[in-house]
């Protein structure tokens, strides 16, 4: 029997790495001891290294593949301003955000940032993972009107990014009747944006989230509370839906 393709390069390294760390403390290796190995097609497979890995490859792939909820329709994220998917992700970080801190007034992902879509039918584990494979943890910033604007500035650039808690019409390259909370967008006032570390740390062309007046983790991972929103949902025998609502319109007359 030969070693798979995905079993060379996934599994062994995880190996590797596992048995060197868990006997550091009881071996040491000197440069005369050092000897290299490669792994090829011609490699036979060891069965006792698969025999201690596949337990643990079973239980991953058991928890990976269990159904977590249902949409109703697929959750696609082409197109411009608003998509599927991007107000739905955007939400669910507000109301899951809202449990940990009601002082968040809206939210902001990237389109970039979404990895996949969720098809129609069953979502499971795997799915919130490939949508959102990093570990990235959710943050609050206190922003000034000034880099509230910026950032409105920033989605005009974009034709839209996910958001959630605020709608805006775009019109010649300028945002206009901006609401935030449901309330117009005062640039004399602070707001609390809820967004993750990622982005707060500048990426994606956000340098200016830097500049926060204050950031507050809150202690979630974003992918556990997309997770948590979608069982939510589950346990109230909700599916999972989103809507285009116009939050973000191109005004083009």
């Amino acid at each position: 029997m030969k070693i798979s393709t995905g079993f060379k390069a996934v599994v062994l390294p995880f190996l590797f790495l596992t048995i060197f760390f868990s006997c550091r403390r009881h071996l040491t290796v000197s440069k005369s001891e050092y000897k290299q190995y490669s792994i090829d097609k011609q490699t036979s497979e060891d069965s006792a290294i698969v025999n201690y890995y596949l337990p643990y490859k079973e239980k991953m792939q058991a928890e990976m593949s269990r159904v977590v909820g249902q949409t109703e329709e697929a959750l696609t994220k082409p197109g411009t301003p608003e998509t599927l998917l991007g107000n739905f992700f955007a939400d669910a970080m507000l109301t899951e955000g809202l449990k940990k801190d009601p002082t968040i007034q809206f939210t902001l992902s990237t389109k970039g940032g979404l990895r996949t879509q969720f098809p129609k039918g069953n979502i499971t584990v795997s799915h919130v993972f490939e949508l959102m494979p990093f570990e990235n943890e959710m943050v609050v910033l206190k922003m000034s009107g000034e880099s509230v604007k910026e950032l409105l500035d920033f989605i005009v650039k974009k034709e839209g990014e996910p958001i959630s808690g605020m709608r805006m019409k775009i019109r010649n390259g300028t945002a206009y009747d901006v609401t935030i909370a449901g309330q117009p967008f005062d640039a004399s006032k602070t707001y609390n944006l809820l967004t993750y570390d990622y982005l707060a740390d500048g990426g994606d062309e956000l340098d200016f989230l830097k500049k926060a007046i204050e950031r507050k983790d809150i202690g979630i991972k974003l992918r556990e509370a997309i997770l948590e929103n979608i069982n939510d949902l589950t346990r109230q025998g909700k599916k999972i839906t989103a809507q285009l609502d116009g939050r973000i319109i191109i005004d083009k007359n």
